[in-house]
């Protein structure tokens, strides 16, 4: 091969490498380089020197000889630009490689949207269902007043009684600071056939009404039939009708006794003033029988200045 180079040299003229699959060969310009050593066989695909533009072909590189150096910058930002869309499968992604900050801002801000504040506490009030009745918050085949949800309440007989309320958060209110006081009903035809036929608010009060020895009544406040298969909202401060009254043997034959003529809203408060304590609240419920089968909805109570949403998962305020 030295003897080669020296020939090489001492011609002076262009030459040529020869890349073949099993060695090198030094192509000169002239007669002398007829007996070069090292040329085979297998023919060669020649380069010559200086390179022209496209000169080196694929099978020219050895494997790994390239550099990003050696490439176009243009070329190389655009290896290395990840496309829209480029990830096309999760299978692609290691996991925890993707973090918060990865993600486009309206993902991020779906991501850390809090959720509904449910209100603890309220539920079936068990130790006042009696037979065949349950209260069940779920979502509703129809529009509900608020939200998509509703408390469904079920009565199979006369006989039958459920409630469904809160028995911790109202204990020591005072009765007369409720405010405004109210509900919607979903009510049907079906119920409405059997006679004045609807649920009620009803909170468990210590009275303190100096002429009667008791300290415990239910308030309750049971409306007039609403229309039938819709909603209808009830306001039961100003419902102009005598539709509240105490529960209790002890309230029998009083002004507003629920088995009496009973009272309106004002009237009730006045009764409850008699000079002596305030009444007070026990528990706030809403609440069905004994007196008629029904299968129906409640949503939007309000008392204490306060909207009760009744949901599928839980009971939200506003």
């Amino acid at each position: 091969m030295s003897n080669s180079k020296n020939r090489l040299v001492a011609a002076g003229s262009a030459f040529t490498l020869a890349v073949t699959a099993v060695g090198i060969s030094v192509l000169g310009g002239g007669a002398a380089d007829a007996g070069v050593t090292g040329v085979t066989s297998q023919s060669a695909t020649a380069i010559t020197y200086p390179l022209v533009r496209n000169s080196v072909a694929e099978s020219q590189v050895v494997n790994y000889s390239l550099g990003e150096s050696d490439l176009q910058k243009a070329f190389v930002a655009k290896m290395l630009a990840v496309p829209a869309n480029g990830v096309d499968t999760s299978a692609k992604l290691k996991d925890g490689v993707v973090a918060e900050v990865d993600l486009a801002p309206a993902v991020q801000s779906k991501l850390n949207k809090a959720g509904p504040a449910y209100l603890k506490h309220w539920g079936t009030v068990h130790r006042n269902v009696i037979g065949a009745a349950d209260a069940e918050l779920a979502t509703t085949s129809t529009q509900s007043p608020l939200g998509d949800g509703a408390l469904d309440l079920h009565t199979a007989s006369a006989n039958d009684k459920v409630a469904f309320g809160n028995e911790i958060d109202f204990a020591g209110q005072n009765v007369k600071d409720l405010g405004t006081i109210g509900f919607s009903v979903y009510t049907t035809g079906e119920n409405n056939a059997l006679g004045n036929n609807m649920p009620s608010i009803a909170f468990e009060i210590d009275p303190n009404v100096a002429a009667v020895v008791s300290n415990y009544a239910s308030l309750v406040y049971l409306p007039a039939n609403g229309a039938a298969n819709q909603w209808t909202a009830f306001n039961a401060t100003t419902d102009a009708d005598k539709h509240w009254g105490l529960t209790g043997t002890a309230f029998n034959g009083t002004t507003c006794s629920i088995n009496g003529a009973r009272c309106t809203w004002t009237e009730m408060l006045n009764y409850l003033n008699d000079g002596g304590d305030d009444a007070k609240v026990l528990t706030a419920t809403v609440s069905k029988g004994r007196d008629y089968a029904f299968s129906g909805a409640i949503d939007a109570l309000k008392f204490g200045g306060k909207t009760y949403d009744f949901e599928a998962a839980g009971v939200t305020v506003s």
